[in-house]
């Protein structure tokens, strides 16, 4: 399964229907309403452990129920998929992802099996290979980091050349290396789990992938 073609239309999770073309609302949901009928019951969907893989189901939840990310992955979002990404997987992250949550987004959707997609998972990141318990942090920020690079809407990052702050304002600084940024990074994920923030002389992004980087290159604990 693939995104969406242009005529084709989808739940979004509003509990509407909407052309695949159309802008993502995510506002009043039914299934976090209270909403009644089957819209109401969207996304209510458990997954099968595959042994003791409840770390990558809690993860996997978490996100499927993000409501940017769904609707964004019930739309059309195989055409945002970066071949071209030497970072990326080719698109097979995002696939194997958007087809796991529209099948727990589908109505009258029984417990999934997430089966393909740990295999996916496995291909890529080996150290989640197996039935064994991993850490649930880890997984989710190989996951995002993996999301973000096979859809990055940069098909060909520019240098950006860091400079020291020089007594520059703290917000100067932070918006310049902001900027730097969104240069070579665009995608769903930066929209929805990245921001950055100044702190005193120090200028940080917070990176949901990534933690906490300094200016300066340091990492930090975040």
């Amino acid at each position: 399964m693939i995104g969406l073609l242009p005529n084709e239309t989808s739940f979004t999770m509003n509990g509407g229907v909407n052309n695949a073309n159309s802008r993502f609302v995510w506002s009043n949901t039914p299934a976090f309403c209270g909403g009644s009928g089957e819209a109401g019951s969207l996304g209510l969907t458990g997954l099968q452990n595959l042994g003791n893989t409840c770390f990558m189901n809690s993860a996997l939840q978490c996100l499927v129920h993000t409501p940017k990310l769904v609707d964004y992955f019930l739309g059309d979002y195989s055409r945002e998929i970066n071949h071209d990404n030497p970072l990326g997987m080719d698109g097979e992250i995002a696939l194997a992802f958007g087809d796991l949550l529209r099948n727990l987004w589908a109505p009258g959707a029984t417990p999934v099996t997430p089966r393909i997609f740990k295999s996916k998972l496995a291909r890529f990141a080996p150290q989640f290979s197996g039935f064994n318990q991993h850490d649930s942090q880890e997984l989710l920020a190989f996951l995002l980091d993996g999301l973000h690079e096979d859809l990055n809407r940069v098909k060909c990052k520019p240098y950006a050349e860091a400079k020291d702050g020089d007594g520059r304002p703290d917000e100067e600084v932070a918006d310049e290396y902001w900027q730097n940024h969104l240069a070579r990074n665009d995608s769903i994920i930066v929209d929805v789990c990245q921001v950055w923030f100044g702190l005193k002389e120090h200028v940080f992004f917070a990176f949901s992938t990534q933690g906490a980087r300094s200016t300066d290159g340091e990492e930090e604990e975040g």
